[in-house]
């Protein structure tokens, strides 16, 4: 279950962000990706999850498609398995079809997992929860990188990067790609593309049906 908080983690970043200025710092760039993401509604998007484990040269590879609305987000792995992680309030939900087994469990209030939470219901501040820096200076695209440091001390990421670009959909940047890295030496990025702000979707969404015999196990 270690990696659903990651996963769950990089959800606190993925937000719609004002342009950001050449000379502006660190902490500036942080207050208008919190201030424009509390404006957003919903968000959908294609994504590709790479994961390069420590003692392996070639990383796993992953495609899907995300949810995302105030409070619940859901993930749907296509390839090269289904899988679907969602997360409602506080309950988050494992499901592995292939397997006929969903895991039911409770987002601790200090976990990695717990922290966009925060944020979706306006509890939480960026810069409350990490040490922000410049992982790369803008460039003449005005895309720009990132570093988020951790400020709690259990966390099982070491540093998070998150990478902002122009969005031809909106006026301003939108969060392209995170990269998570782990205290045991695992690295993985997350890339987005079709996104897709404020165009609205079913709350049924966030509603997984699984058949009948499919095992269903509560975790504390």
């Amino acid at each position: 279950m270690k990696i659903l908080s990651i996963i769950v983690t990089l959800l606190s970043l993925c937000v719609l962000a004002p342009h950001v200025a050449a000379e502006e710092d660190p902490a500036a760039v942080a207050a208008k990706i919190q201030s424009a993401y509390e404006k957003i509604n919903d968000l959908q998007a294609d994504f590709v999850q790479s994961v390069r484990f420590e003692d392996f040269d070639t990383p796993y590879v992953s495609k899907g498609k995300l949810f995302l609305k105030k409070g619940k987000m859901r993930w749907d792995y296509h390839e090269p398995s289904r899988q679907q992680i969602v997360v409602d309030g506080e309950r988050l939900l494992f499901y592995i079809p292939e397997h006929q087994q969903a895991v039911k469990s409770r987002l601790g209030g200090e976990s990695d997992g717990h922290l966009p939470l925060q944020l979706l219901s306006g509890a939480g501040r960026l810069e409350q929860d990490f040490q922000i820096s410049i992982e790369e200076e803008p460039r003449s695209d005005q895309s720009i990188a990132l570093r988020l440091i951790p400020k709690n001390k259990k966390s099982q990421l070491t540093k998070v990067v998150a990478s902002v670009a122009p969005s031809p959909q909106v006026e301003g940047l939108v969060i392209q790609k995170v990269t998570l890295f782990e205290r045991n030496g695992n690295v993985s990025t997350f890339s987005f593309e079709g996104i897709q702000i404020n165009k609205g979707f079913s709350e049924d969404v966030f509603t997984v049906k699984y058949p009948k015999g499919t095992e269903v196990i509560e975790s504390p």
